[in-house]
């Protein structure tokens, strides 16, 4: 089974960083084979758009039948938005990258 791709993301993930983001989605989802991990650990801040990035390629490795898993470990700013916007339920999240990785 092939290794899924990982995009870890630093920084801020607002409106005025989401398009490169969404750019690097759409290019690791386009090669994928085994899935993709989205590592957000060292992400300081996140809004709506970027949860709509992440959600956008969810739905498109959805129909493929691929997988995505989200690194948000506990305390940072991902987890807490995803927890708050009642995502922690409809996403595969893990706190480390290593986890997301074996799981």
């Amino acid at each position: 089974m092939p290794e899924p791709t990982v995009v870890a993301h630093s920084g801020d993930l607002d409106l005025a960083t989401v398009d490169s983001f969404r750019t690097e989605l759409d290019e690791a989802a386009g090669t994928a084979a085994g899935g993709l991990v989205v590592d957000l650990s060292d992400v300081d801040f996140i809004d709506s758009s970027g949860l709509s990035a992440v959600l956008a390629v969810r739905e498109q490795l959805r129909r493929d039948g691929r997988e995505l898993a989200i690194v948000a470990p506990r305390g940072t700013a991902a987890a807490v938005v995803l927890t708050l916007a009642g995502l922690r339920q409809r996403l595969t999240v893990f706190e480390s990258r290593r986890d997301a990785l074996a799981g």
